[in-house]
């Protein structure tokens, strides 16, 4: 049997690695069973915050192109009386319907984690009243409306927790090509130093971005 004296040597302990050679963790990888540790709430917070996300990016971007959400050309077409809905939907501009379909999303998803399944009229006056432009209104309760939208996405992403991080890459990339998703960004940053091929579509994101002055 081996005998342990004061007298034997010491080993001296290997020398750290520099921190630049250090391994990377292995990237997460969150598949549907993977979500669902997080449970239904948080995972349906999740999902309300990716919809909120993606369809704010494209609203601010129609108004930042320079259109009118409330112009009274659209907004008449839109409330032409004894006009059938398929008429109206010919004659109105396709910035203001597709702004339109991007409101009514944005809603629904904040409205759902609100209310749940069931959505009243008043509650869609509410919502329509809180965060987006009416007719009539100052420049200045429009821009008010928009930071009151952001607010709501940062609620719902508090909400979601780590299970907001579970999105698809596909549905990530596609927010953070918006400048309203620098969350999203970092976290496919954080994939990307083991993933070369994220990598470069994100720096390319980023290249785009910046061409466009975004």
């Amino acid at each position: 049997m081996a005998q342990f004296t004061d007298n034997n040597p010491t080993v001296a302990p290997a020398p750290a690695p520099a921190p630049d050679t250090l391994p990377l963790p292995e990237p997460k990888s969150y598949g549907q069973s993977e979500k669902n540790i997080f449970g239904e709430a948080q995972s349906r917070a999740a999902g309300f915050t990716g919809r909120m996300i993606f369809s704010n990016s494209r609203m601010n971007a129609l108004e930042e192109s320079g259109f009118n959400p409330v112009n009274m050309i659209d907004v008449a077409k839109d409330n032409l009386p004894f006009v059938p809905e398929f008429v109206e939907r010919m004659i109105m501009s396709t910035k203001y319907q597709l702004y339109n379909t991007n409101k009514i999303n944005f809603s629904t998803a904040q409205l759902r984690r609100e209310t749940g399944a069931v959505i009243n009229d008043s509650e869609i006056v509410w919502i329509n009243e809180t965060y987006f432009p009416q007719l009539g209104e100052p420049q200045a309760l429009h821009e008010l409306k928009k930071l009151a939208r952001q607010e709501a996405i940062r609620a719902m992403e508090t909400e979601a927790g780590n299970a907001y991080e579970g999105l698809s890459q596909e549905e990530t990339l596609r927010q953070a090509a918006s400048d309203a998703k620098r969350r999203a960004l970092i976290i496919l940053k954080r994939r990307a130093g083991t993933n070369p091929e994220l990598a470069d579509e994100i720096r390319s994101i980023i290249s785009r971005a910046r061409q466009n002055g975004s």
